[in-house]
């Protein structure tokens, strides 16, 4: 098949790229013939697109018009379906390709995976929405700012319902997560869940240290204050506790601030982003890793990650985690914004060793599920079959 893939953003700079880079692999492997459409924003990364078009400068005073219709894309798309003829359209994120591009897709078999916070999907505004549009650290529609609510208006009633007129051009909706699909199933239909997929990670087992590992950007939503002021609690049963917080972000400062107000800088350590082999060094001498998001998550990859080295998550109840983590199981679930929990759930961890074992058979077991080969073939049958009813009509 030749298939071509579209996505805003050219370059690894998240999940969907990631994931896509993977995918290309692995489908060239089986014969496919892969092309990829992106922006070019952010020249100056190596991107990895075969197609490219202008990207939407976030300074233009036409910026409200372009994130619904980007000539650049659509000029770029309507010539590569003429010339390169596609089999398969499969689109990802949407920002710099605006809903415009699908109204060109009427007689291409079309699919479209909804990575994470969409802000074209109704029940998922909010979740879009950057943390400065709201008053309160709560990200909710009632304490949206004036500036909030005009966003929130623009992409509630405005934005959707120009996707919504080119969501009749998409065949099928695909979520990583059941989350996902619950929150979109009332503005993008058909769809289907197909859990994000990875490469496997060299089992390891676990060395008799207290450290445990948070790995991800250091923002509000990801719950690291409620880690952090764990801690404390943690020590009064295990000492020698150390934890690692593997990222950056905006919260840096602040989080430091904190680390060296309840003086545990000797046991805490900001370690900054990792490479990928230094990551994997990180997973491999920590004992459990914790992820303390407060706002929902989609599928996060970092507990793929974890579990496949044999690491026992920690996860709050938001999102898709709840569909990797099986409590008692592999891991334990805590509700949000709650250090005592956490600080429970890794003193019965810690010491127990038999348990901890326990746990970690069971992660690497869980995470074999998700190998990218069985992502393929699910992906695989999906085009098939759109397919097949294109050449029956």
């Amino acid at each position: 098949m030749k298939i071509l893939h579209i996505i805003s953003e050219g370059y690894p700079c998240g999940g969907a790229e990631k994931i896509l880079i993977k995918l290309k692999d692995n489908f060239e492997k089986k014969g496919h013939e892969i092309k990829i459409l992106s922006s070019n924003l952010d020249p100056e990364f190596n991107h990895f697109s075969d197609f490219e078009f202008k990207s939407i400068n976030s300074n233009n005073p036409m910026k409200i018009i372009f994130k619904l219709f980007n000539p650049y894309s659509f000029t770029a798309l309507k010539k590569i379906l003429y010339e390169y003829k596609p089999d398969i359209v499969h689109l990802h994120t949407m920002e710099q390709i605006t809903p415009s591009a699908l109204f060109l897709l009427r007689k291409y078999p079309t699919f479209m995976t909804l990575h994470g916070p969409e802000t074209f999907i109704k029940s998922l505004v909010t979740w879009g929405l950057l943390p400065r549009f709201f008053h309160k650290k709560e990200m909710r529609e009632n304490n949206l700012t004036l500036i909030g609510r005009f966003h929130y208006f623009y992409h509630t009633y405005i934005q959707r319902y120009i996707y919504k007129l080119g969501f009749k051009n998409v065949d099928l909706f695909i979520t990583p997560s059941n989350f996902i699909k619950q929150k979109a199933i009332n503005d993008a239909n058909p769809i289907k869940t197909i859990h994000n997929p990875i490469d496997l990670l060299e089992y390891s087992t676990i060395e008799n240290n207290n450290t445990i590992l948070f790995v991800g950007r250091l923002e509000k939503v990801k719950g690291v204050r409620y880690l952090i002021e764990a801690v404390p609690l943690i020590i009064k049963k295990i000492p020698n506790i150390q934890l690692y917080i593997v990222g950056d972000g905006q919260e840096k400062d602040s989080l430091f601030e904190l680390v060296n107000d309840i003086g545990l800088s000797s046991n805490i350590h900001f370690t900054g982003w990792q490479k990928s082999d230094d990551l994997k060094r990180y997973y491999r001498k920590t004992s459990v890793v914790i992820i303390p998001s407060i706002w929902p998550e989609n599928f996060p990859t970092v507990c793929l990650e974890a579990m496949s080295m044999g690491r026992p998550v920690i996860g709050t109840k938001v999102g898709g985690i709840p569909e990797i983590i099986d409590d008692k199981v592999n891991g334990y679930l805590v509700k949000p914004k709650d250090s005592g929990q956490i600080a429970e759930k890794v003193i019965k961890l810690l010491l127990d060793k038999n348990l901890l074992k326990f746990m970690s058979k069971n992660s690497r077991l869980k995470s074999e599920k998700y190998n990218i080969n069985n992502y393929v073939a699910k992906l695989e049958e999906v085009y098939e079959d759109i397919r097949r009813k294109y050449e029956n009509k």
